[in-house]
């Protein structure tokens, strides 16, 4: 159900939606009577099981019947989704900007059917101390908590990093996470990569990768031919890495495409989505095209230990020694030494995501790569 608080004047009166259009129409016809005739009756706030709603509906003004349809019509929409469609519906609304009416609906409009099995709904607990507290009565922490520790507790932070670690997400009358184990089933079918899209006809929230019939959706929703005709207004990643280093004034759609399937690629793959962000630090692509070539050609590149031993000992390897000969000279060769004289030669430089090398053609030195090195 939606609930509107609506305004006119002085009067303040509650609608809950959906109901009958004329009856709908009637009552808002009632509200402006009883209040100041020359001031449109205006949604004050809403109330329903999707509370990022509220701020997206709040000035709607009541003036027309084609406004009236619509909002029944969310309602309805509303209606009939379950407590995941309801996540997905609010993790979907721009946080950052007021969308309209008509943007809401075609967001609404597209949330794909969810299964509940990916996602854990807690009724009765909408903050953090709640959900804190819960989990910890319900023995849901990794390690049980002694009754006589439990009024020590600080509720609202276990609430709190629960909630993050779960991409959780307070509605109406409820907590709905992800369920442990399910994070990464979830994530697969949210996309590594969200882009909003607008027009003058609305904006279309975009998952990447995204198939070819699911782009034409999007091109139809927003009335455009080619996806140069819409402005990016928005770029999300799955990742917490990637906005900081990728140049996301020049991104398009179709390189956000090609970029995500490469970064599907990377989660399968132990440590190569580190590896992209120390290239893209060294790097520092001036465009995204530029970011996406890195990206297909990542091979290029390759994360360099930590150790100087262990480095001294890769080298060898490159030249031809094989393990046995490396443990027979173990003992009598410092391959530390050799690690750190090799790593200035081989342009390694170090970033925030660990130790990084071109293959093709050495890094040129960083500032001071010789201190950085010791």
């Amino acid at each position: 159900m939606l609930k509107l608080n609506i305004s006119s004047g002085r009067v303040l009166e509650q609608l809950k939606l959906p109901v009958p259009p004329d009856e709908f129409k009637r009552k808002v016809d009632e509200i402006r009577a009883a209040g100041q005739p020359n001031i449109v009756p205006t949604v004050l706030n809403a109330d329903s099981s999707v509370p990022a709603l509220n701020w997206h509906l709040q000035q709607t003004r009541l003036d027309s019947d084609s406004t009236l349809q619509k909002l029944n019509q969310l309602a309805e929409t509303i209606d009939g989704m379950n407590a995941a469609e309801h996540y997905h519906l609010s993790k979907s609304l721009d946080p950052e900007s007021q969308q309209s009416l008509d943007d809401v609906l075609r967001i609404a409009a597209h949330i794909k059917p969810a299964s509940l099995d990916c996602y854990e709904v807690i009724p009765g607990v909408t903050s953090h101390q709640e959900l804190g507290r819960w989990l910890v009565e319900h023995d849901r922490l990794e390690d049980k908590v002694p009754e006589t520790l439990r009024p020590y507790l600080d509720y609202r932070s276990i609430g709190i990093d629960y909630c993050n670690s779960h991409e959780g997400e307070f509605l109406a009358d409820s907590y709905t996470g992800i369920q442990s184990g399910a994070m990464e089933q979830v994530l697969e079918e949210q996309g590594v990569l969200r882009l909003t899209l607008s027009t003058a006809k609305g904006t279309f929230p975009l998952s990447f990768p995204a198939s070819d019939e699911r782009l034409e959706q999007a091109k139809r929703a927003l009335d455009v031919e080619d996806f140069a005709q819409a402005e990016i207004t928005a770029v999300k990643f799955s990742s917490p890495y990637l906005d900081g280093l990728l140049p996301l004034d020049t991104i398009t759609v179709e390189d956000a495409n090609t970029l995500a399937l490469c970064l599907q690629e990377m989660e399968q793959e132990d440590g190569e989505l580190m590896k992209f962000c120390a290239v893209l630090e060294v790097e520092q692509p001036d465009t995204f095209t530029e970011a996406v070539s890195i990206a297909m050609d990542r091979d290029d590149y390759e994360r360099v230990p930590e150790d100087m031993d262990e480095y001294g000992k890769q080298v060898l390897r490159r030249v031809g020694a094989d393990d046995e000969v490396i443990d027979t000279i173990d003992g009598y060769m410092d391959f530390s030494r050799l690690g750190e004289d090799s790593m200035a030669e081989d342009g390694v430089r170090r970033t925030e995501f660990g130790l990084a090398r071109r293959l093709s053609k050495p890094f040129p030195p960083a500032p001071e790569i010789g201190q950085a090195m010791m």
